[in-house]
């Protein structure tokens, strides 16, 4: 990641030009159709987990591919706004061309291409996805379409701009000062997106409401106890059911404040709680018990169900036993 205090470049190499954008933001494909001199001025910074940077360029083509998502540890969000000139952004089955004012939202985590026009000048902010989890259905649904620059999306690409030049100017924000800004930054798209873009009020919802959310969660409450009985349930499993990324459903499992592992496991532990607890509970071996609930080693069930009940299973079969009694 770049700098927490900004850095101005000029660039007048396209080789140049591609190391920097490999090395200090994303690996990216790169073409142009001039082979001739190519001129870029930027400027770029790091605040908390993002980056941003302000870019005047030559023209040319950059694309990420499939291999490059693939390769990557981690996804960003990209948000893009066009200040001069124009642009052309495609991603999935959307494109759209980019005037002044105007700005796009896409996944790293799926191929895009971005086409800039000669002294096009853009600022470009990277957010990782784990920092702002409530964008994914909005990259699926606005990823490579133009939005309207103006209420809180304006708002935060001001902020940024303001961070670049207080930051070139010897004023870098703190640590906390950086995060005051992300949150700030993160929050007024977030507002921009579920507004249709423009953050104004008007269009409609591109940001699912978290009623969606709430459906998935309820959705995922319900596979996770018909399927308790199934050794290899796991997040994959679930993700895969619910045909969501793996990124998305741990995102959900942020909500409640857990792991789907540590989810599973608490529903598999409770529900043996309830079979040792029932009048049938005697009938049953302990190890009968965990296996029917997923486990596939009766020692971890003992164990962890000592962890979250405080007694072993057999103690507390009996505790309940007497108490039925």
């Amino acid at each position: 990641m770049p700098s927490p205090h900004a850095t101005r470049l000029t660039v007048s190499s396209f080789d140049q030009w591609r190391e920097i954008i490999d090395t200090r933001f994303l690996p990216l494909d790169y073409a142009r159709e001039s082979h001739g001199r190519f001129h870029c001025e930027v400027s770029y910074a790091r605040f908390g987990a993002c980056a941003v940077a302000d870019m005047q360029v030559s023209a040319h083509r950059v694309a990420r591919l499939r291999r490059h998502a693939e390769d990557s540890d981690a996804g960003f969000f990209k948000v893009f706004w066009q200040l001069h000139g124009r642009s052309r952004v495609a991603q999935r089955e959307h494109q759209a061309a980019l005037d002044p004012g105007m700005w796009t939202l896409y996944d790293t985590a799926q191929p895009y291409s971005i086409e800039l026009d000669d002294g096009a000048r853009a600022m470009v902010l990277l957010v990782p996805q784990d920092q702002a989890y409530g964008w994914r259905d909005a990259a699926t649904a606005m990823g490579g379409q133009a939005q309207r620059g103006e209420g809180a999306a304006r708002i935060a690409m001001s902020a940024l701009g303001a961070l670049l030049h207080d930051s070139s100017t010897g004023h870098p924000l703190d640590a906390h000062a950086q995060r005051v800004l992300q949150d700030s930054v993160v929050a007024l798209m977030e507002t921009a997106l579920r507004s249709g873009g423009s953050g104004g009020g008007g269009g409609q919802p591109a940001l699912a409401p978290s009623r969606a959310d709430e459906a998935r969660l309820q959705r995922i409450h319900e596979l996770v106890d018909a399927r308790l009985h199934e050794p290899e349930l796991s997040a994959q499993h679930l993700a895969a059911a619910l045909n969501i990324s793996r990124r998305t459903l741990y995102n959900l499992f942020r909500e409640i404040g857990q792991t789907p592992h540590a989810y599973i496991q608490s529903r598999r532990l409770r529900q043996a709680a309830l079979r040792l607890a029932q009048d049938g509970g005697v009938q049953r071996s302990i190890t009968e018990v965990a296996f029917a609930l997923g486990f596939a080693d009766a020692a971890h069930f003992s164990r962890v169900f000592h962890e979250r009940f405080g007694m072993s299973p057999s103690q507390w079969r009996q505790r309940h036993a007497a108490t039925r009694a």
